[in-house]
């Protein structure tokens, strides 16, 4: 292999937008990380508060009610009302723009039953602001923990129905292989 080659070789490495197959952002902080760890079963987990009962997302290393610094992950209840929902046309990451040239990325913020405002990806377009939604998580390409919402008639009570919307998505590494992403 001449100089010639082993320069492009390398610059592929370092240059995203000429990989064959783009990641998902990694950069977590260590609250992202531990609650990638906490979720990477597929059930829903968020921080609880030992001191008030609080229940907060996104993670942080103290309680968002009364600063107590004892929080806990729990299965949480997984249903809530869709406030708001947009599309992504554009990003800086690689791994969103090669599916943005598709069609654009729905994203959603869902008010859980517990509490908190999380940020979502959304299965379908077609939703109304205050319909009922579930949200679970997936670990994607690089191990790190996104939320999705699905209509609340979805089921997902099984991997495997939940592997499926995935697969939908786009989401999984076997899709992307399959469409030559």
């Amino acid at each position: 292999m001449n100089i010639k080659d082993k320069m492009r070789k390398r610059l592929k490495l370092s240059r995203p937008s000429l990989r064959a197959r783009a990641r998902p952002p990694k950069h977590r902080s260590v609250c992202g990380s531990q609650f990638s760890a906490a979720n990477l079963p597929g059930v829903l987990q968020l921080q609880n508060c030992t001191d008030c009962g609080h229940v907060q997302y996104p993670p942080a290393e103290l309680c968002g009610a009364c600063l107590g610094g004892t929080l806990i992950y729990k299965e949480t209840a997984c249903t809530g009302t869709l406030l708001a929902q947009s599309q992504l046309h554009h990003s800086l990451w690689e791994y969103f723009k090669r599916r943005i040239k598709r069609a654009p990325w729905p994203i959603a913020s869902v008010q859980l039953d517990v509490g908190p405002v999380a940020i979502v990806h959304l299965t379908e377009l077609d939703l109304d602001t205050g319909d009922r939604v579930k949200v679970f998580s997936h670990s994607d390409a690089s191990r790190s923990v996104v939320l999705i919402a699905v209509p609340a008639a979805t089921d997902i009570t099984t991997p495997e129905l939940r592997q499926a919307v995935i697969v939908g998505m786009q989401l999984d590494k076997s899709a992307e292989r399959l469409k030559g992403v």
